[in-house]
């Protein structure tokens, strides 16, 4: 009489031997032990496919699946648990109440948090802390829903024919700054053409082409721009203009203004202001070829000439200081 051959499980083409399956819940165990998550869940994937797990493997399993980032397969374990009533029922509600929270699931937090403040099998020490989850939860959820509110609001067009470059012009320099700065909390699509005009013009103040240039770059545009200013040119992306540039510098450059003119607060403040304006005429360009320190030392030379201390000879940085405060004067005047 033959021996009776034991031919091992297959799935797929992964072959099970006898003894195998449990020696993957041993080392889904001993990983999550280690805090290795993803190779844990990974012997439980398999592992689950032959025998049912027990709670307290499967409690192990669902920690796995969520440290793992894979937590809508944690909570439907976990449901599956809670209806079963398991007798870990207390851990798998933490876990539970986790994997909500993970998924932002807010509402449904509230839900759980609710039957639990009735449960008898929780101290009262317990629900204290479920009511200040249950705090937390609703203040996530109201947040949740003021982000999904600013997502989904319809705002109004601007009307694009005041943004036309003749009508445009015709705006002083302060009524062009509102109009450009109102337009930030409005839908810009139908106006693009005009920003983009307005940006290119060199009929318009330094400071307003950086602003129609961030107008479009907040919109999300990326058409090819051509600016000129301050004799400098170049074709910018407004979605990701040149990098760094003045703007990117302001803090670095001021610190060192600090450093230079700690003892004098007055004249620190008015080269701190200066740098900042200046800075914003002159995006999306730089005081290109000056270091970080030569550039804050000729504002604060800059700022003692306008008190009357001038004492070293004007030099090419100085010059463009010269023309940038020009620049910003018109606009502050105007």
């Amino acid at each position: 009489m033959k021996k009776k051959q034991h031919v091992p499980r297959t799935k797929e083409n992964i072959i099970f031997f006898p003894g195998m399956v449990e020696k993957l819940i041993a080392d889904g165990l001993a990983f999550a032990e280690v805090n290795n998550h993803i190779e844990a869940a990974k012997c439980f994937d398999l592992a689950k496919e032959h025998i049912e797990l027990d709670d307290t493997i499967l409690s192990v399993y669902v920690l796995s699946l969520l440290e793992s980032n894979r937590q809508e397969e944690a909570k439907v374990i976990c449901e599956s648990l809670l209806k079963n009533r398991s007798p870990l029922f207390e851990q798998i509600v933490e876990l539970y109440l986790t994997i909500l929270l993970d998924l932002k699931n807010y509402h449904e937090v509230d839900s759980v948090l609710n039957k639990l403040l009735v449960d008898k099998r929780f101290t009262n020490e317990r629900k204290k802390n479920f009511l200040q989850l249950k705090e937390l939860s609703g203040r996530l959820a109201r947040e949740q829903e003021s982000f999904l509110a600013i997502d989904n609001e319809i705002f109004p067009s601007v009307d694009k024919e005041r943004f036309a470059i003749e009508a445009f012009l015709e705006l002083n320099i302060l009524e062009q700054e509102a109009l450009l700065q109102e337009a930030f909390h409005k839908d810009v699509r139908e106006a693009i053409p005009n920003i983009i005009e307005i940006a290119e013009s060199e009929n318009v103040s330094p400071t307003i082409q950086t602003l129609a240039l961030l107008l479009l770059g907040e919109s999300g545009e990326t058409t090819e721009i051509r600016i000129e200013k301050f004799g400098f040119k170049q074709t910018v992306n407004p979605v990701s203009p040149p990098s760094p540039n003045a703007m990117d510098r302001i803090g670095i450059v001021n610190r060192h203004i600090h450093d230079i003119l700690e003892k004098d607060p007055s004249k620190l403040q008015l080269t701190v202001a200066l740098v900042h304006s200046h800075a914003f005429a002159l995006f999306p360009f730089d005081w290109a070829g000056y270091s970080d320190e030569a550039v804050a030392q000729e504002y604060v030379n800059f700022v003692d000439a306008l008190f009357g201390n001038e004492s070293e000879q004007p030099n090419e940085l100085y010059e463009l200081i010269k023309l940038l405060e020009a620049s910003t004067e018109t606009l502050e005047y105007e």
